[in-house]
């Protein structure tokens, strides 16, 4: 005879909201910092290869993108592993801390093959 041990529905419904929700809330503490100028060549170049669509690619709805003018003081919440020294650059945040970041803009090609490896899967 097999003794089978029954969790309760609060339980079994607790911890399937909880695998699906920790995930969704990883996701959601990351973004995408855009460190731009007005003046910068290159982010203009990104704005119209890159900046248009963004929204529309698969890496906007878990890298929400914003931009920040250089010459602006950056949110104390931020942590950057060291300071911005340049336009265009990209910083990948996870809960606020820098993961990654990328300067410069050279095509379309190489900032989307970037945030393909960077990007959460």
């Amino acid at each position: 005879m097999h003794v089978f041990f029954k969790w309760p529905l609060s339980v079994v419904s607790a911890l399937i909201i909880l695998a699906i929700m920790v995930p969704a809330v990883v996701l959601a503490d990351m973004r995408l910092i855009m460190m731009t100028s007005d003046y910068c060549p290159f982010c203009r170049a990104w704005e119209r290869d890159v900046g248009v669509i963004y929204y529309k690619s698969p890496y906007a709805a878990h890298l929400p993108l914003t931009r920040i003018d250089i010459g602006t003081e950056i949110p104390s919440e931020m942590l950057f592993k060291t300071p911005v020294k340049g336009t265009p650059t990209f910083i990948i945040l996870q809960q606020n801390e820098e993961i990654d970041r990328i300067q410069g803009y050279d095509s379309a090609e190489m900032f989307w093959w970037w945030l393909s490896e960077h990007a959460p899967k």
